[in-house]
């Protein structure tokens, strides 16, 4: 899920007298760490199997659980203890497995298309006209009631043509990480994507509701990507609110030539035959969880993280398959080491990410912290971390004073640049000490930055510290993104070595340290606004 990018950041500059004495680097370490991660490594093996071999992961569907058994035992081969799933209550899971899509007037073509995740298939071909019913919000359903009935109904407007960047694939360079290191600070005028979220997820359903009960035969929507890159995520998976009509989203070139078409007065028209099944016998999903034990009978704990589902156009190779196979490269490291540490090393792959962080969310509810649930309508279609974000009282659990850090990798396969330390200076300070040994693997900034779209964000959120890396872009944002070429061929070995080594070193780095690592204030309830005096 790639929301809530709040943008404060802040140069830092790092001298020796503010490192604690704890947080001396063990070279010695880092060597080992370097030579099993660089010469013995495992992380393509890993990705390749989740990519090619299992594929797919929507959160709910056979081969997420499949990707939950082969990572619990694989980590468990490994030498990792108490490896075991921690479920979630989510919603019926959806594959598909054949999506054709034609225009058939005013002439025949094959149209790039793909279902849109949650919708029903077709029963077969679906055949009729389109209707164009560019429709932005609830408020222009009036603008088309009584006029859908039978028609395959377009919804997306067509945006004004733009040239197209020319940057595909990029590295950062000292101009770029200097933008993520730049302060922005927030003020009174701060988008609240928390919100801007909840109606957009609540869009689709009233969306799909609407046509539904007019009468339309399907509802076609326009890639938001461009060069026949298809990004089909839908969100209507809630039990008893599932689609009723096929979804399709078809390639913005092809899109637009429907609707030229029809604003000439062509009666287009279309086929859809759409194989798609519904999986209901579980209404849960679920996360791998395993960990290396520390000492003693009630260790703290440090954990790193990514998650496991993906989306169902491509494999999920970068998103996140790398960041799987990293952080599972890291403790396989960190086990294959010999490494006994102080803290337990906990690896948590998380479900439902896509979805808005349900598997990192639950076992924050489940272990460390939970929130009153907003009572706002307009929360109604959110999933829980939307619906509790914000909220107080923070209620801690057993686990939170006995929690040390978590680290987290999910922005692509790009190898790892800095880390962002979301506005605490301690953690900054230790960070940049911990990167030293890593400034000749172009890993050395380190930013005060708050970013969002990842797991860290439930632990961040309720005032431990979590933490997301800044890794080099590469091409997932302007091609591989949520689209149907996320697959093992957008992925670099020599990134992902590059990555897996530096997550273990902040592991051992973590659980050996002398003390917890350093927390922000806890969040507190906003002040109530006073009360005009007569």
């Amino acid at each position: 899920m790639k929301r809530f990018f709040t943008a404060a950041v802040a140069a830092f500059s790092l001298t020796a007298s503010v490192y604690a004495a704890d947080d001396a680097v063990n070279l010695d370490m880092v060597t080992k760490i370097r030579d099993e991660g660089f010469n013995h490594s495992q992380v393509m093996q890993t990705l390749e199997y989740l990519s090619d071999e299992i594929g797919p992961r929507l959160t709910g569907s056979p081969g997420l659980k499949r990707a939950n058994e082969w990572t619990k035992d694989k980590l468990t081969a490994w030498g990792l203890k108490n490896a075991h799933l921690e479920g979630f209550e989510f919603g019926p899971g959806w594959t598909y497995s054949r999506a054709d899509v034609f225009m058939t007037a005013p002439r025949k073509m094959q149209l790039y298309a793909l279902p849109i995740s949650w919708h029903p298939g077709t029963k077969g071909v679906l055949s009729g006209s389109i209707f164009y019913a560019p429709i932005k919000s609830p408020d222009d359903f009036k603008k088309y009631a009584g006029e859908l009935k039978g028609k395959i109904v377009l919804v997306d407007p067509v945006p004004d043509q733009k040239e197209p960047k020319n940057e595909i694939f990029e590295r950062l360079d000292e101009k770029g990480l200097q933008r993520e290191v730049n302060y922005r600070v927030p003020t009174s005028e701060t988008k609240d994507e928390n919100r801007w979220w909840a109606d957009y997820v609540g869009n689709q359903y009233k969306l799909e509701q609407f046509l539904a009960k007019e009468g339309a035969l399907a509802m076609v929507r326009r890639s938001p990507r461009g060069a026949m890159l298809i990004e089909a995520s839908g969100y209507q998976y809630k039990k008893g609110l599932n689609a009723t009509i096929p979804g399709i989203r078809v390639a913005a070139e092809h899109y637009g030539r429907l609707v030229r078409l029809y604003q000439r007065g062509d009666d287009v028209k279309m086929s859809l035959d759409i194989d798609a099944t519904f999986h209901n016998e579980d209404m849960k999903s679920y996360s791998t969880i395993a960990e290396i034990p520390g000492k003693g009978r009630h260790p703290e704990i440090v954990m790193a993280g990514a998650h496991l589902d993906s989306w169902f156009v491509g494999d999920g190779a970068t998103d996140n398959g790398a960041g799987v196979a990293v952080v599972m490269e890291a403790v396989r490291i960190l086990k294959a080491l010999g490494v006994q540490p102080k803290r337990t090393i906990r690896i948590g792959l998380w479900g439902g990410e896509e979805q808005g962080y349900y598997g990192s969310y639950q076992y924050v509810q489940d272990h460390l912290a939970t929130r009153p649930t907003n009572p706002d309508e307009a929360y109604k279609y959110s999933e829980p971390y939307a619906q509790q974000y914000g909220q107080f009282p923070i209620t801690h659990k057993p686990g939170f004073d006995r929690f040390s850090v978590y680290f987290n990798l999910d922005n692509g396969s790009g190898k790892i640049r800095g880390v962002y330390s979301e506005g605490n200076a301690a953690a900054a300070a230790i960070f940049g000490r911990w990167l030293t040994p890593f400034h000749d693997l172009g890993a050395k900034t380190v930013s005060m930055n708050a970013t969002g779209g990842t797991d860290h964000e439930p632990f961040d959120d309720i005032g431990l510290p979590g933490f997301q890396f800044i890794q080099d872009p590469l091409d997932y944002e302007t091609r591989v993104h949520h689209s149907q070429i996320d697959t093992f061929d957008h992925a670099y070995e020599a990134d992902l070595k590059q990555a897996a080594v530096i997550m273990a070193s902040f592991l051992y780095n973590a659980a050996m340290r002398e003390d917890r690592f350093p927390r922000k204030p806890e969040p507190k309830a906003p002040a109530a606004p006073e009360t005009a005096k007569k």
